[in-house]
């Protein structure tokens, strides 16, 4: 079987900032984050956190959006984009800290791990 890269960008959005953080899984596998100040960095990733990557990738299962009750408190503090890309599969997720907060039923499990999985690889964070 033929095996394709796969590109996986998360765009994560706070109350005072952008933080946007593009990978890319193949023989060279490598990272970039880049900030709200346009500082850009990127290394080349390890075999092992290719392994955490695609392991978190397989465990990705699509979450159902839970209705909020609207409160004027309910106002998001961050919000998440993340996109996974290769030659069989394009997904895109898109998420507030308040769906997770309402899913009672842990829906947004497998995007959140995978998610902070990405964050953690930023060194200089």
């Amino acid at each position: 079987m033929k095996r394709y890269p796969i590109a996986l960008e998360l765009t994560v959005w706070f109350d005072l900032g952008l933080n946007q953080y593009e990978l890319v899984i193949d023989s060279d596998s490598k990272i970039s984050i880049k900030r709200t100040d346009d500082v850009l960095h990127s290394r080349e990733l390890t075999a092992s956190e290719v392994a955490m990557l695609i392991n978190a990738i397989e465990a990705i299962k699509v979450p159902i959006t839970e209705e909020l009750k609207t409160k004027p408190s309910n106002k998001a503090t961050s919000s998440y984009e993340l996109i996974i890309e290769s030659g069989h599969f394009s997904l895109e997720f898109n998420w507030e800290n308040l769906d997770v907060e309402a899913s009672s039923t842990n829906a947004f499990e497998s995007v959140v791990k995978l998610a902070s999985l990405v964050q953690s690889l930023d060194l200089e964070h």
